[in-house]
Order: structure tokens, then sequence, then C-alpha cells
């Protein structure tokens, strides 16, 4: 293996979104950039709520968001980390009329998209199902437009929103429009989704926790790996966030699931954390699909009850990485706690990652000491037994408590 560079910063956002639990609701974001064997047969899904329903080709990839009031998926078609297919689905609580679903379109496409402040709308046509086709630019970063075909139905109380990245490729854009074709709304009576404003569909966006750079592999031996980041978006903390791998056969119907927490105590607004998903019986023959989702979080425990995380800059910290005869991977490193107060339980983790920024490994471990004083040191090692794939990037980070005066 050659050498591996450190990143400072490491930016990979995989393109998309959207992990944002509200209330007691299970909310899920799925990410599945990398497929699993393919199948021939083109695959309905459908939303968990019952919001709606498609038809895929094989081996897209699908994020999943279900709140109470808000039924959202995105997709991905194969070996991409760009979902061009978003839907969202609301219940307004009232039939929806023609006209008032035109003023509802004007007033999501002028106030409430997610991607207000990048969207520019040039044309919208009435088409003959009742329905509404917008289309628009979103502009990237770096001056770049991407067209968006926008779809706005209704069904009784039902309002979908389709969002649509028009992809260069003529090929795709051919099989986008069979995609869109197939999208149904579902029965109102049926649909578990409790009424809701239009603003709701503001969530559909990349805010809360957000699942990215997902892999899959298996190591010499079979055992099977879904390796990844979730990174937060929201303005407070998040803790012990739980991340849950699915497979399932091409029916839809699961095989075998893995869940375990992020690495480290919890996600700083704008930080990110490791996750490694382990099936110590390989991939099953039948699976030919995967999902990534956060878990169901604790809802009774609010960021406010818990003991604040320390992390850079009051802690700072430098490593080394160091490679093994048997391939492990070791990072050696050294904690320095620059505060006023000491910190108790200081822990620090890796995420290496691969040219394209997928996460191949994450490992992480206790710093050799329970209370870091105020100016003190402490080491740190961190063992990495498998990788899936060559290492070119690796980011290490270190979370500690607060003391207060119960716990140090």
């Amino acid at each position: 293996m050659k050498q591996i560079r450190k990143s400072g910063l490491v930016l990979f956002l995989g393109a998309f979104l959207l992990t944002m639990l509200v209330g007691c609701s299970g909310g899920a974001v799925v990410y599945v950039p990398t497929p699993l064997p393919p199948d021939e047969n083109p695959q309905k899904y459908e939303h968990p709520s019952g919001a709606f329903s498609l038809v895929l080709p094989p081996n897209w990839s699908a994020y999943t968001q279900n709140l109470t009031n808000l039924a959202s998926a995105s997709f991905s078609p194969p070996d991409s980390r760009d979902p061009l297919i978003t839907i969202a689905v609301i219940n307004i609580g009232h039939e929806i009329e023609a006209d008032e679903l035109n003023d509802l379109r004007i007033t999501y496409q002028t106030q409430v998209r997610p991607d207000l402040s990048r969207y520019t709308e040039h044309t919208a046509e009435a088409l003959g199902d009742g329905a509404w086709r917008i289309v628009g630019v979103n502009h990237t970063p770096t001056g770049e437009t991407i067209q968006v075909n926008t779809f706005i139905e209704r069904r009784g109380s039902l309002l979908g929103v389709t969002n649509v990245r028009v992809p260069v490729e003529a090929n795709r854009n051919a099989g986008l429009q069979q995609i869109v074709n197939t999208v149904l709304l579902g029965n109102e009576e049926a649909v578990q989704l409790e009424p809701t404003t239009l603003n709701t569909l503001a969530l559909a966006a990349a805010t809360g926790l957000e699942v990215v750079n997902v892999h899959t592999w298996s190591t010499a031996e079979g055992v099977f790996f879904v390796t990844g980041e979730v990174t937060n978006h929201d303005i407070v903390t998040a803790y012990d966030v739980p991340v849950k791998a699915i497979l399932t056969r091409g029916d839809g119907t699961a095989i075998v699931e893995a869940e375990d927490n992020v690495m480290g105590y919890g996600i700083l607004p704008g930080g990110y954390a490791p996750f490694s998903l382990r099936f110590g019986q390989g991939q099953p023959a039948d699976a030919v699909s995967f999902s990534v989702a956060i878990g169901e979080m604790d809802t009774e425990t609010l960021p406010t009850d818990q003991a604040a995380l320390v992390g850079n800059p009051t802690l700072t910290w430098t490593d080394a990485v160091e490679n093994s005869a048997n391939g492990t991977l070791y990072i050696i490193g050294m904690v320095n706690n620059e505060g006023d107060e000491p910190v108790r339980s200081p822990r620090a983790t890796i995420t290496v990652f691969d040219d394209i920024g997928r996460v191949i490994a994450a490992g992480f471990a206790d710093v050799e000491i329970d209370v870091l004083e105020a100016g003190e040191s402490a080491s740190f090692n961190i063992a990495v037994p498998e990788m899936g794939g060559e290492a070119i990037n690796y980011l290490v980070n270190v979370q500690a408590f607060a003391c207060d005066d119960e716990s140090c």
C-alpha cells in the first residue's frame, strides 16, 4: 500500500441528503452508492408510509426519509454519488382543488423549495392530468448550472413534489422519463401522514443528519462491511447516532440487518462521524440491494441534557501512520488539552478514504487517561486491521466530555 496522506479537512460530501429526525418520528435517510450484484428485473419502491411508489431499474440506490408529516426519498443510479430523483409528499389535511394546486405550486417555487437560494425557475406548464411541470436550474458553487424538472401533483389531500436533475447523457435522460412516469401517489385513507403545512416540504433537503461516502466491501474471509460517515447539518449536537444497514432481496424484503452507533460520542454542528457495520456471515447469495439509514434515536433525552462535547480547538493532536506486516494500519497520536478546564473520557476516531472519497475503514480508541487536565497531554493508538480498498486519505478526530462537579 502506498503511503496515505492525512487530510486536515475532508469535505467529501457525497451528493445528498437528508436524515432529519423530528419529535418521535423514525426518519431515515438512505445512501447506497455501491451496488450489490445486479438483478435483471426492475424493482418497485414503495415508501414506508404508503405515500408514493415508483418503479426503478436494478441497483438504484435510495435515500428514505419517513417522518410523521413528511414522506421523502431520493434515488441514485448505480455507481453514482448523485441523486437524480427526489420525491416528497405531504398531507395538506383537505382535498386539494385545481386552483389551490396552482397556488401551492407558486408558493413552493418562490418560498419553500429546499434549494431556493440556488434555484431559478424558467418555465411552468399545466399538464393534461392536472399536474404541473416546471423547468428550472440549480446553480453550483463553481458557477455551473444543472437543469431541474419539477412535477407537482395532487391526490385527495396528498401533495407530491418530484424533482429531477436532468443528466447530460441523452440515454440516461430517457430512462429518467420512464421512471418519473411510474410515480404514483398513495391512497390518502391508507397513507400514514399527519396533516401539515406546505412549509414542511422545506425539510426535504440537506439538513439534519446525512449519510455520506458509503462503501461496501468484503474481507478475504468473506465478512461483509458497510462503511461511511454521518454529517450533522443541524445547529445542535447529535449524540449517540445509530446507523442501520439492511440487505434485501429483489422483491424488497429484508434478509439481514446490522446496526451500531457512529464512532465517537456525538456529531457537532457541521461535523462528521464514521461508522462501520459488519455482517459476519458475509453477503447473502440472494441479496441484490441494500440500504443505509439513520436508526431510531433517543427522543426523550434532549441535547441540552447531555454533557457538553469538547473537541478542536480546545483539544489539539498530532498523529502518524504505521503499517504492520499483516496489513494492519496503526494511527499513533498525542492529544493535548489547550483549555483552562479538565475534560474526561477523551476518545480518538479515524476515518480512512479511498481516491474518490468513500470511507473504506474506520476505527476508534479511548485515550489512555480518564481525565485530561488543562495543559496536559496523553497518547492514543488506533488499530485498523482491514480496509475495503487502497487508503489515500485519513482523518483523525478527538472528542471528550466537559467536566462538572460530579464527573471530575
